[in-house]
């Protein structure tokens, strides 16, 4: 499995419908906002920050600033109330900026690797689980 082709699935009760997740362009169906702030928050006590949560016709866009560019982690969750798709933005490792590409594997590895220790120990019907998107 490619390391940057990864996303995470999460299942857990705990994390309900927020009233930002009406911002969202499918909030009948989706909703996840508490899941993304929970996720921000965390990152925040390891020394990153979510410079934004962004409500999508997918989900929630987090947004986290580097210089020069930007990578994210993306959270949905569906009408079953209780799975969660945690993706990572971009999936390469480099990304082009004007004429230039900019190397993200370290900031974006680190990214991916704190978000799932995050959702270890998080509150969860099952553990997270590292899947193939």
């Amino acid at each position: 499995m490619e390391r940057f082709a990864r996303i995470i699935t999460f299942d857990s009760p705990h994390f309900l419908r927020h009233e930002r997740d009406e911002e969202l362009a499918n909030a009948e169906e989706m909703f996840s906002f508490a899941l993304a702030s929970h996720i921000g928050e965390a990152l925040a006590e390891r020394g990153t920050t979510v410079t934004a949560y962004i409500a999508e016709d997918w989900g929630w866009y987090c947004e986290v600033r580097l210089p020069g560019t930007a990578i994210a982690y993306g959270v949905v969750g569906g009408p079953d109330g209780d799975a969660f798709l945690i993706q990572f933005i971009p999936d390469k490792p480099l990304v082009r900026k004007l004429f230039r590409k900019i190397d993200v594997s370290e900031p974006l590895a680190r990214l991916q690797d704190d978000v799932f220790a995050i959702l270890q120990s998080a509150p969860a019907s099952s553990p997270p689980v590292w899947s193939e998107g």
